[in-house]
């Protein structure tokens, strides 16, 4: 039996879609977190959850869009990072910024240790501002303005 490709296609563009908005939502929660500068060290560990599970949505929706969009097939955070900087999702300044979150969201489970979770508190609003950057640039592709119309 043979797939409809406009079946697929549209398919394929709702996943994307459920995709950008559940980034959305957690871009949200982060934003709403990340600003706040008196927050306990229990507030200051949630934020920073919200950072893991944020960039979490947001390199997953990347890879998605980079698959359908361009065929570029990527298997993890940082190779989602370059190839979006290739494709030019991101700029050479934001994926700098976008690779040191992801080596950031590796040290979360050693917040334990010492001043880490004042150091990665302390750059919450910086990840906030670039996973923004990466957002509206995933937002901006042609794909997603795809209607089932076309």
């Amino acid at each position: 039996m043979r797939r409809d490709p406009q079946i697929a296609r549209r398919y394929k563009m709702a996943r994307l879609k459920e995709r950008l908005a559940d980034a959305e939502g957690a871009l949200a929660t982060l934003e709403e977190a990340a600003g706040r500068d008196d927050l306990s060290v229990l507030e200051r560990d949630g934020a920073i959850l919200r950072l893991v599970y944020t960039f979490e949505a947001m390199w997953k929706t990347a890879a998605l869009l980079l698959e359908e969009q361009e065929g570029i097939a990527v298997a993890s955070p940082k190779a989602t990072i370059r190839a979006s900087r290739q494709t030019g999702l991101l700029s050479d300044e934001d994926a700098a910024e976008m690779l040191q979150i992801a080596d950031d969201r590796n040290l979360t489970v050693q917040m334990y240790k010492g001043d880490l979770g004042d150091e990665l508190a302390d750059r919450l609003a910086s990840h906030t501002r670039v996973l923004r950057h990466w957002l509206l640039g995933l937002r901006a592709s042609p794909p997603i303005a795809y209607s089932p119309g076309q």
